[in-house]
């Protein structure tokens, strides 16, 4: 008698164990019916976007000197590592006050123009 109840146990603990399980639910709350936009690509390097036309880290430069140029001063050497864009810039004049505002605009100016980068501009 004894073993036939530890036999019934471990039957109803078998077939418990294997039923399958319920699903969720949404029940109307957040996440139901929502389909996810990956069309918004911000990385415009990446391979998801299949566009032709892939910019390149040449192209950010090119487009970093443009802004140098169009604002009047000399573009030197354009270094990009990772998320920094490092940006020698011949200035005219030499004074330290009004050499760093010229700095501070001119790197608000590129940022406009590639936002992706913490932009250094250094005085050559």
């Amino acid at each position: 008698m004894r073993r036939m109840t530890w036999m019934m146990l471990a039957f109803v603990l078998l077939v418990s164990a294997c039923s399958p399980l319920k699903p969720p639910e949404a029940n109307g709350q957040a996440g139901e019916g929502q389909k996810l936009n990956t069309d918004i690509n911000l990385n415009p390097q990446s391979y998801r976007n299949m566009s032709v036309d892939k910019p390149t880290i040449s192209d950010d430069q090119d487009k970093i000197r443009e802004v140098v140029e169009a604002e009047g001063f000399d573009a030197g050497l354009i270094s990009i590592t990772g998320n920094h864009a490092w940006v020698n810039v011949k200035f005219t004049n030499k004074q330290e006050a009004e050499l760093t505002n010229q700095k501070k605009t001119l790197a608000a100016k590129i940022y406009q123009a590639v936002p992706r980068y913490k932009i250094h501009v250094r005085a050559r």
